[in-house]
């Protein structure tokens, strides 16, 4: 028997160990399912040096522009942004997605789609790693959205009371503006597709998915 890389951090162990000297992952080969890439051959140096795989994150893959995981997979430390190292723990993101045609329900009155889509939406938790920047930036056009939706409404509420009518128009405007606003700079990723098995995402930095191995499937 060969000796055998840790499908998690690519460490070369003897082929006595049962799990990886480096990081203690259990040295078992599952195709597909760990995202272990069958037939992967270790870079063996002129001096004899075995150089270790890419790095092994798991359910975790990328398929041209997007990144694929399972529903409880764990993500890199890195930023999904710009690839930067995250320093803070990933940002809890409680996903939720639906078939685009249930949006016709709303023809048939918002309510009905809400009760529908609450039922029919299949829904995912994932920690989305974020740099120091990127966090900033986030949390600074959320207040972008707060500022233009209250001040929206209290502007609306404060020129009605006055009669103010074309003051008025102007923050009732800046509601919907700021609620658009704060969904946008909430958004760390873009849900494409969430089935039984799987999240498909979109918006993650190409760097990023280049350390990912292939979708198997």
């Amino acid at each position: 028997m060969s000796s055998r890389n840790c499908p998690n951090c690519g460490f070369l162990s003897p082929p006595s160990d049962t799990k990886c000297t480096r990081c203690g992952t259990p040295l078992i080969n599952t195709p597909g399912v760990s995202g272990y890439q069958p037939g992967q051959q270790p870079v063996v140096g002129t001096d004899g040096y075995v150089f270790p795989p890419p790095p092994n994150f798991g359910n975790v893959w990328q398929r041209n522009s997007m990144l694929v995981c399972s529903r409880d997979a764990t993500l890199p430390d890195s930023c999904v942004k710009c690839n930067l190292p995250t320093d803070e723990p990933g940002l809890k993101r409680n996903l939720t997605w639906h078939h685009p045609l249930l949006y016709l329900l709303i023809l048939g009155g918002f309510l009905i789609y809400v009760i529908v889509a609450a039922i029919l939406s299949k829904r995912a938790t994932l920690f989305i790693g974020l740099c120091a920047d990127h966090r900033r930036q986030r949390r600074q056009g959320m207040l972008i959205g707060w500022l233009l939706f209250g001040g929206g409404l209290l502007g609306a509420i404060l020129a009605l009371a006055n009669d103010y009518i074309g003051v008025m128009i102007v923050c009732l405007l800046c509601i919907p503006v700021g609620l658009v606003w704060l969904i946008i700079a909430a958004r760390t990723v873009a849900v494409k597709k969430i089935d039984d098995r799987f999240v498909w995402l979109k918006g993650i930095n190409p760097d990023y998915l280049a350390a990912l191995p292939p979708f198997p499937w």
